[in-house]
C-alpha cells in the first residue's frame, strides 16, 4: 500500500514538475516581444493569442481582424502576437505591408506554410510552395492565365452556365434555395471541367464522387481542424512526424483522377481547351512537370475556384438581396449589355457596375482574409530598431484593413460606388487586397472574375432574389474553414422575371 502511494506521489509530483516548467517557458518566451521594444497583445497560456481558434470560437481570419483593430485602436503601426508559443508579427501601417509584400518581397518570399511533398504530392501546390520550387512553378503556370487562355475556357464556362439556368427554372418553383450550395455545384461542374477534364454533372448526380470529395475537402473534421492548427503553429513537429496535409482519401482521390484523365488523352490523342490540358502541355515538355506535379497544380486550382468563386456569389447575391436597389442597378446593366453585344467573353468588360459590386462583395467579404508570410533572412522594419529574425511567420489581416473605417468610412455598409472610377482611384492600393499583393498575389483572378462575371449575369438576367426568413443575421462565420464562409446555409426566395 505504501509502496502505491509512493508511485502515485512521485507521478503527481513529476507533472506538477513539468507543468510548473511549460508554464515559466511560456512566461519566458511570452517576453519575447517587450524585449524587442515591440508592443504586444497579451497571450494566455497555454494558447498565446489564438484560443479562440483553438476551440473554434472564431476562424482564423476573424480572430486575425480582431487582433488588427484591438492594435489599430491602440495606435500601433505594428503588433507582436503569440500562436501558441510561436511569435508573430503582425503589420498594421500600409507602408510597412507594402515594403513586407512588393518593396522587400525578396525577404518575405515565402509563405512558410508546411509543404510534405514526398508523402503528401499534392501539398507540392503552387500556392504552399516556398524558394526556387514556387518560382519555378509559377513562370510556368503564368502564361496559362492570359486572355488567350481564358477565352479558350469560356465556352466550358457558358455549357455549365446554361444548366445552372435549367435548374433554377425548376428549383426556385420549389421553395426558398440553398444559395450556397446551389452555387457550388455550379462551381464543382466549372473548376472540374477545366481542371480536371471531367463533366462532373453535379446538378444531376450531387452524390458523386466528385461532388463528394470536394466537399469533404473543405468540411474538415473537428479533430483534422486541430491538426490543421498543428500544421501552422507546430511545423518542425509535423516535419519530424512526417504528417499528412491532407486526408488520404481526398489525396488518393484526386491523384487517381489526374492519372486516368492524362492516361486516357494520351491514349485516345484527344486534346481540349482547359487548364488540364495546359498542364499536360508542359509536363510533355523538355522542362516539364511531373504528374504528381500535374495533380497538385490541378488541385489547387479546383481547391481555389470552387470554394473562393461560389463564396463569393453567394455573399454577393446575399448583400443584393438586402440592397434591392442595387440589385436592380446591376440587372439593368447586365440587360443592357447583352442587349447590345450578347454574352460574350469581350462583353463582361462592359460590366463595370458588375465589377464595382464584386469588388466591394470581396471588401466586405475577402476570401482569403489573411496573407501569410515568412521572413526568409533578418530585416529591419524601415524606421524602426526592429529586426525581424529569420523564420518569424508575418500575418496581414485583410479583413481587418478591409473594414477599417480609416480606408472605408462605415465598413458594414454594402456600397459598390466605393470603386467607381473617381473613387478607386483615391484608394492606396494595399488597404484592398483580395487576391493578395505583389508576386504572391492570386495568379487566377481573372478565371475567378470570369467564372464570377457569367453565373451572376445569367442568374440576375433572369431571376430576382429576396432575403428568406430561414437565413440567420447576422452571419456566424465557419470556424473551421479556411476560406471565409458562413456557419450556416443562406436560404434566398427566388422570383422569375
Amino acid at each position: 500500500m505504501v509502496l502505491c502511494q509512493n508511485i502515485w506521489f512521485n507521478i503527481i509530483a513529476l507533472l506538477a514538475l513539468l507543468v510548473i516548467g511549460f508554464v515559466t517557458y511560456c512566461k519566458w518566451v511570452y517576453k519575447f516581444w517587450k524585449c524587442l521594444g515591440v508592443p504586444y497583445l497579451k497571450p494566455t497560456i497555454p494558447f498565446g493569442n489564438a484560443k479562440e481558434v483553438f476551440f473554434l470560437k472564431l476562424s482564423h481570419s476573424e480572430l486575425a481582424a480582431k487582433h488588427y483593430k484591438k492594435a489599430k485602436a491602440m495606435g500601433y503601426k505594428h503588433v507582436g502576437l503569440f500562436g501558441f508559443t510561436r511569435p508573430e508579427y503582425m503589420p498594421i501601417d500600409l507602408e510597412i505591408i507594402k515594403n513586407i509584400l512588393v518593396k522587400n518581397f525578396n525577404y518575405f518570399c515565402d509563405r512558410g506554410f508546411y509543404v510534405n511533398e514526398e508523402d503528401d504530392p499534392l501539398s507540392g501546390n503552387l500556392f504552399m510552395l516556398s524558394g526556387s520550387k514556387w518560382k519555378n512553378i509559377r513562370a510556368k503556370l503564368s502564361p496559362t492565365f492570359t486572355s488567350g487562355k481564358m477565352k479558350m475556357m469560356f465556352s466550358i464556362v457558358i455549357e455549365c452556365s446554361q444548366k445552372l439556368n435549367e435548374v433554377m427554372n425548376v428549383q426556385h418553383k420549389q421553395g426558398p434555395i440553398n444559395i450556397k450550395n446551389f452555387l457550388e455545384r455550379f462551381g464543382t461542374d466549372v473548376i472540374g471541367s477545366c481542371a480536371f477534364g471531367l463533366s462532373c454533372n453535379s446538378f444531376d448526380e450531387p452524390n458523386s464522387d466528385f461532388c463528394k470529395f470536394s466537399k469533404r475537402s473543405f468540411n474538415p473534421t473537428k479533430l483534422e481542424s486541430l491538426k490543421d492548427l498543428g500544421l501552422v503553429y507546430f511545423p518542425a513537429i509535423n516535419k519530424f512526424f512526417n504528417v499528412k496535409v491532407f486526408p488520404k482519401d481526398v489525396s488518393d482521390f484526386f491523384l487517381s483522377t489526374v492519372r486516368n484523365v492524362v492516361e486516357y488523352r494520351k491514349t485516345n490523342n484527344l486534346v481540349r481547351n482547359d487548364f488540364l490540358q495546359i498542364l499536360i502541355d508542359l509536363m510533355q515538355s523538355s522542362h516539364g512537370l511531373s504528374i504528381e506535379e500535374v495533380a497538385a497544380q490541378a488541385f489547387v486550382f479546383f481547391v481555389a475556384g470552387f470554394e473562393t468563386s461560389s463564396t463569393v456569389m453567394m455573399f454577393c447575391l446575399l448583400e443584393l438581396s438586402l440592397n434591392r436597389e442595387i440589385q436592380k442597378k446591376l440587372r439593368e446593366e447586365i440587360n443592357s449589355v447583352i442587349g447590345r453585344f450578347g454574352l460574350t467573353y469581350e462583353s463582361l468588360n462592359h460590366m463595370v457596375y458588375m465589377r464595382q459590386v464584386l469588388d466591394e462583395v470581396m471588401r466586405k467579404y475577402p476570401p482569403i482574409a489573411v496573407l501569410n508570410r515568412i521572413c526568409t533572412k533578418d530585416y529591419k522594419i524601415p524606421k524602426t530598431k526592429l529586426v525581424l529574425k529569420k523564420g518569424t511567420p508575418v500575418a496581414i489581416s485583410v479583413l481587418g484593413i478591409q473594414n477599417d473605417p480609416e480606408y472605408f468610412p462605415e465598413p458594414e455598409k454594402f456600397d459598390p460606388e466605393r470603386f467607381a472610377a473617381e473613387n478607386k482611384e483615391k484608394l492606396n492600393q494595399f488597404c484592398y487586397m483580395p487576391f493578395g499583393e505583389g508576386p504572391h498575389m492570386c495568379i487566377g483572378l481573372r478565371f475567378g472574375f470570369l467564372q464570377m462575371k457569367v453565373a451572376l449575369s445569367i442568374l440576375l438576367k433572369n431571376y430576382r432574389f429576396s432575403l428568406n426568413e430561414k437565413t440567420k443575421l447576422p452571419l456566424k462565420m465557419n470556424a473551421k474553414s479556411f476560406i471565409l464562409s458562413p456557419e450556416r446555409s443562406i436560404w434566398l426566395n427566388v422570383e422569375k422575371i
